[in-house]
């Protein structure tokens, strides 16, 4: 049977495709465009959506019955979202599974990711668009048709491959640690802190509550999410380019296929240790996340803190508990440098530990809870942006012990789809127990005793499981001291595959050090080039000008070396 091989003649297979990261190791260039700058394209956009379609939907089912919120009408359209979303839901189940079968059966010189991120990225900024469009009056039923369609292609095939890509990015750039940790730690700082201020501050904060909740005619949403638009195609070009899958052109060049057995994939996967332990961490945090949803830190501030009567409580435990975050970004990376990021990341939960311990102990008490959420934030730095990079790193162990390089193929997939489906049962419950308490979230004043320590058990209780879950495993996660010797045996094996071919071997650093070297003849070429039109334009010396030029360089030269004897 032949071979299938997605990608493998075309566009992508031209060099007006390939990516500007021309160096081996990751570029200051490379990190801040394709890492940082790029990914709000899609950041901004997605997650814009995601925090305002639900409230859209809602203004347009009120203009849809002219404002009767209590009549048939609109119970029936919200009926109809519920079950279009619920469907939505299960239909993106299997998508994993279909984005590895895509990935598995894609032999492309740009890599089996960034080919598939940059099509689909362009559906999700297309159908990100259109459904906010409103081509005819909501009252009538076309434009619901219209609306639910491109709402199923934008959740099934806009956003498919956008959690997989940021996943997988990071362990596809380089083999080398170092890298990773850098694009790991600049994707985070791209997805929690620059876009999370920007969504938090401007949009959520801002133009939500005195730009688009006050328009009537609701063109605000569309116009929003055009600026958005406008916003995200350049920077995904922006990403798409400046992005680069170093370790599957090494796999290219071993001449490995990617068209591997499922069962041989799962064998690899479920023998390395280190990806069974961290899969474990991942379900037991995404189980917690699912089930205790986005309003657990509202209802326990409200509620338990009697914030219901003093907002500036949920302000105050907002600030404090930002602040880590937001800091953290700057500090973490360096620490992670010295101690590890096992390390790191095992202080960080054991600290979350403690402070949820502290916080279940005094629940009622104010101070307390700033102090613990504070804490509690401050424990999570390292997990939230550095963890990822151990993470990727397990198909590094994985393909030292079977040969295999799996990231984003089927069996991946299967698992991911597993695992939505493990998930699925817990969402919601956290709401479904609260009612069952007799909890009303109208009400500003009496709420039962045995919802309000529900709410305490939610909010401290479930973090403190978790953390303890992670002070538990980490220790037996000792990838970081294998990766310097899995990194030799997997550049050795490179090696032996290009000499079996008959072709000449040149060490990474030496080539490298070559790149270097033409890169800067390249760009001293352009110099000069560039020196000699301006001064024929000007009327200038040009050999005047060149040694102003070469006389600076030298005294900056000069300068770096008196601060590194420093």
């Amino acid at each position: 049977m032949k071979e299938i091989q997605l990608l493998s003649k075309g566009l992508f297979n031209s060099p007006v495709m390939d990516s500007k990261a021309k160096t081996r190791t990751v570029s200051r260039k490379e990190l801040i465009l394709g890492h940082v700058v790029g990914p709000l394209g899609l950041i901004m956009l997605i997650n814009t959506i995601a925090s305002l379609i639900e409230i859209y939907i809602m203004k347009q089912m009120s203009v849809a019955v002219h404002g009767d919120v209590t009549g048939e009408a609109y119970r029936h359209l919200g009926t109809v979202y519920y079950w279009m979303a619920l469907g939505t839901r299960l239909l993106a189940l299997p998508m994993g599974i279909f984005t590895g079968w895509l990935m598995q059966h894609t032999k492309c010189r740009q890599g089996r990711m960034r080919p598939w991120y940059l099509l689909f990225g362009f559906v999700a900024i297309i159908t990100g668009f259109l459904m906010f469009m409103k081509p005819v009056a909501s009252s009538e039923n076309g434009f619901w048709v219209y609306f639910y369609l491109i709402f199923v292609v934008y959740n099934l095939l806009g956003t498919c491959f956008y959690y997989t890509f940021n996943t997988n990015i990071i362990s596809l750039t380089s083999r080398s640690m170092a890298d990773r940790e850098k694009v790991a730690f600049a994707r985070k700082l791209s997805w929690t802190l620059i876009s999370g201020t920007l969504i938090g501050m401007v949009i959520n904060s801002v133009l939500l509550p005195y730009v688009i909740q006050p328009d009537e005619t609701l063109n605000s949403f569309w116009y929003l999410i055009c600026g958005m638009t406008i916003l995200a195609i350049p920077l995904l070009l922006i990403e798409y380019y400046y992005t680069r899958e170093r370790v599957m052109e090494d796999v290219q060049e071993m001449g490995e296929s990617t068209n591997i057995p499922v069962k041989e994939q799962f064998k690899a996967l479920f023998h390395d240790k280190y990806y069974v332990l961290l899969l474990i961490t991942t379900i037991v945090c995404s189980l917690a996340d699912h089930f205790r949803g986005t309003n657990v830190q509202y209802y326990f501030v409200s509620y338990v803190l009697d914030g219901i009567h003093d907002p500036s409580k949920f302000m105050i435990y907002t600030i404090l508990t930002g602040v880590p975050l937001g800091v953290g970004a700057f500090v973490i990376y360096p620490i992670t440098k010295r101690f590890g990021i096992r390390n790191t990341t095992w202080v960080g939960y054991l600290i979350v530990c403690l402070a949820s311990i502290v916080g279940m102990l005094f629940p009622t008490n104010v101070v307390v809870a700033y102090v613990a959420g504070f804490m509690k934030q401050l424990g999570y730095i390292p997990a939230a942006y550095m963890l990822g990079a151990l993470t990727a790193s397990c198909f590094d162990s994985i393909e030292h012990s079977s040969g295999y390089r799996l990231e984003g193929l089927l069996a991946v997939g299967i698992i991911g789809t597993l695992q939505n489906v493990l998930y699925a049962p817990v969402a919601g419950l956290y709401e479904k127990i609260l009612t069952t308490l007799g909890f009303d979230a109208n009400s500003t004043g009496f709420q039962p005793a045995a919802a309000l320590a529900f709410l305490g058990i939610a909010f401290y209780g479930i973090e403190l499981v978790c953390g303890a879950i992670n002070v538990i495993i980490l220790p037996f996660i000792d990838l970081e001291k294998k990766l310097p010797q899995i990194s030799k045996d997997l550049l050795e094996r490179k090696k032996q595959a290009v000499l079996a071919r008959g072709e000449e071997w040149i060490d990474p650093e030496e080539a490298e050090r070559l790149e270097q070297e033409k890169i800067a003849k390249e760009a001293e070429e352009n110099r000069i080039r560039d020196l000699r039109e301006r001064c024929e334009k000007k009327g200038l010396d040009f050999e005047t000008e060149n040694a102003k030029y070469l006389a600076q360089m030298e005294k900056k030269a000069q300068h770096r070396q008196k601060k590194q004897r420093q």
